[in-house]
């Protein structure tokens, strides 16, 4: 690969708001067993709480000062040739850039450090085994046709219980997924010898930094939801395929940026209903616009009735606005 002289890995974590399960996360990170070089960076995606001051307070506990680096940036549009390569970067963008904006900052600064031959996006509410990053390493070494690899997604509260077999199956025509081997044992996810996926989730993304320069950042057009479907889409147009890695293990929370009726988050979780109906609209014109009249139609009825039955009338305005601003774009 030309001017990539190491095999190093960029670990892209994405915080906001929420500094107690990224720090959570960074300790699980600091026991990983890797043969191969690995380099933490960390984007606070424009906290207004004391996020960014928790994370260097944690890293100047773990690393040399001359380990750290620090950096402050919207979204690094003309990047420095030859930025240094640190075991741990913090960089703080000065607005919530989404998760599309928001990691593309720390891929932009792994790429333009020219060592890293793979990119791992990790959710900031996961922990992961020991041998997580070991799994995924080599099973793609093996699997040059694989440009992203997804891992077994565990549930944290349940840890004999599967959230996902690295992804999901989607319908575009009713625009619902179905997460593959979700709620299944982990034993017996461990017996299944591969899945189908129509897109590796999320919580853990596995991608090789020349596919990554083939096919592009993550689509910033989402602010929330679709991305990993978008690039799970653009990528199969450059003719790689994605990938379960059943051995890399990852434990995770959910809902930990969004939020959950139970908590009372009723902000958070009308900004959800929002994007996510949003972000289905853009995918669908994007990937199967033939479809876009119908889905419309189907997703609003849909939709509309089941926040009705279960009386979640505070969210029927954040679809209603969702519609209106995606016909008005």
């Amino acid at each position: 690969m030309k001017g990539y002289f190491l095999k190093n890995v960029g670990i892209i974590v994405l915080n906001w708001q929420n500094w107690r399960d990224t720090l959570a996360c960074l300790n699980s990170l600091k026991k990983l067993v890797f043969s191969e070089s690995i380099n933490i960076i960390v984007c606070d995606n424009g906290s207004e709480d004391v996020s960014f001051t928790k994370i260097l307070n944690w890293a100047q506990q773990n690393y040399a000062l001359t380990e750290i680096g620090v950096w402050f940036s919207d979204y690094f549009p003309e990047i420095p040739a030859n930025l240094p390569t640190l075991p741990f970067v913090l960089i703080q963008t000065s607005a919530n850039l989404g998760f599309a904006g928001g990691n593309n900052v720390g891929i932009r600064y792994a790429l333009a450090t020219k060592t890293c031959t793979y990119l791992w996006l990790l959710n900031n509410d996961t922990l992961v085994e020991t041998q997580a990053l070991s799994a995924l390493y080599d099973y793609a070494e093996t699997q040059p046709h694989l440009g992203l690899i997804g891992s077994t997604i565990i549930d944290y509260y349940q840890r004999d219980q599967v959230q996902c077999a690295g992804g999901c199956r989607y319908s575009p025509l009713l625009t619902v997924f179905r997460p593959v081997c979700g709620g299944e044992s982990l034993n017996t996810v461990m017996q299944k010898p591969t899945v189908k996926l129509d897109y590796v989730y999320g919580a853990s993304l596995f991608f090789r930094v020349t596919a990554v320069e083939q096919v592009g950042l993550l689509n910033e057009e989402y602010f929330l939801f679709y991305e990993e479907l978008d690039y799970s889409q653009r990528l199969r147009r450059q003719n790689y395929d994605i990938g379960w890695c059943k051995n890399s293990w990852v434990y995770h929370k959910g809902s930990a940026s969004i939020g959950k009726k139970s908590e009372g988050n009723r902000e958070k979780l009308q900004t959800a209903q929002y994007y996510e109906n949003l972000s289905t609209l853009k995918y669908t014109a994007n990937f199967y616009p033939r479809l876009l009249p119908l889905v419309m139609l189907l997703r609003f009825v849909l939709k509309s009735l089941i926040l009705t039955i279960r009386g979640d009338f505070f969210l029927l305005p954040s679809l209603l606005k969702a519609y209106r601003d995606f016909t008005h774009k």
